[in-house]
C-alpha cells in the first residue's frame, strides 16, 4: 500500500497557481497512491478553524484522504485539538516557520500539553538548523507522537540525534533527496522511523517518491516506509 502522509490543497504563498483537491485526486490515480494524509491551506495562512472546517467536509467526500488537522498556539489552538478529535481527525500539524511563531513560547507549551492529553500523532515543521532541537526542548518528555516534516540534508545530524534521544518521534522524506540520504538513514535510525511525504500537488510527487523507490534498501524497508509506518502510526488500513 501506497501512503503519501503529508499532501495539501488549496494555495501556497508565492506560488502562481491554486491546486484544488481535484489536483490531489488526479495525481493520486496518475501515481496510484492508495490514501493520502491531506489538509487545506487555509488551516496555516488563514485560519485554523475554517481550514479544519474544510479540510474534514473534502476528507468525508472521499474515504481515500486522511484528514490531518492544523493547530495554531496564537489562536485557540486548545479549540482546534478538541475540534479534531470530536471529528474524527488522524493527526495534527504545526507550522511555525510557516505562520512564524516560536516553540519556546508559553501558548506552545499550553498546546503541547492539550494535544499530548488528545494522543493524536503531530506534525511539526523543522526546516532550519535548530529547529529540531527547539522542538526537543518544547515537547520534554511528553509521550506524543513526532513527526518532523520538512527536515532535509543540511539538518541531518540534529535530527537523527532527537529520533536516537526521543521515542515515538519520526522523520517525514520529501526534502531528504540527497544521494544515498535514504540510505543513511534507514542505517542509523532504522526504516521504521521514516514516512512518505510529498507535499503533493503544491511540490512535485516524483521528486519526492523516486527517492525512497530506488533507494538502495530492502523491500521490506522500502515497504514500511511507503505506507507500513504511517498505517500502523495513525490505526489506518
Amino acid at each position: 500500500m501506497l501512503i503519501d502522509g503529508y499532501t495539501l490543497f488549496g494555495s501556497w504563498p508565492g506560488l502562481p497557481y491554486d491546486h484544488p483537491v481535484e489536483h490531489l485526486l488526479a495525481g493520486m490515480k496518475q501515481h496510484q497512491v492508495d490514501r493520502a494524509c491531506t489538509l487545506s491551506s487555509q488551516g496555516i495562512f488563514f485560519d485554523a478553524a475554517v481550514g479544519n472546517a474544510t479540510t474534514y467536509a473534502t476528507c468525508q467526500a472521499d474515504a481515500r484522504l486522511i484528514p490531518i488537522g492544523v493547530v495554531d498556539p496564537r489562536l485557540n489552538g486548545p479549540q482546534q485539538v478538541n475540534y479534531c478529535q470530536q471529528h474524527g481527525f488522524r493527526m495534527l500539524a504545526m507550522f511555525p516557520d510557516a505562520q512564524n511563531w516560536s516553540m519556546d513560547s508559553i501558548c506552545t507549551a499550553q498546546l503541547l500539553q492539550v494535544i499530548a492529553d488528545s494522543k493524536l500523532p503531530v506534525m511539526i515543521e523543522a526546516y532550519h538548523d535548530g529547529d529540531a532541537s527547539q522542538i526537543w526542548r518544547a515537547m520534554g518528555d511528553m509521550d506524543i507522537p513526532l513527526i518532523l516534516l520538512d527536515a532535509n540534508p543540511n539538518t541531518l545530524s540534529e535530527t537523527i540525534t532527537l529520533i536516537q534521544a526521543r521515542p515515538k518521534t519520526y522523520l517525514a522524506t520529501r526534502l531528504l533527496c540527497g544521494g544515498d540520504t535514504i540510505e543513511l538513514l534507514v542505517d542509523r535510525i532504522g526504516a521504521d522511523k521514516l514516512v512518505f511525504t510529498s507535499r503533493f500537488p503544491i511540490s512535485c510527487f516524483s521528486a519526492a517518491f523516486l527517492t525512497a523507490k530506488f533507494a538502495a534498501i530492502s523491500d521490506t524497508d522500502r515497504a514500511a516506509i511507503l505506507g507500513e509506518n504511517i498505517s500502523r502510526l495513525l490505526g489506518i488500513t
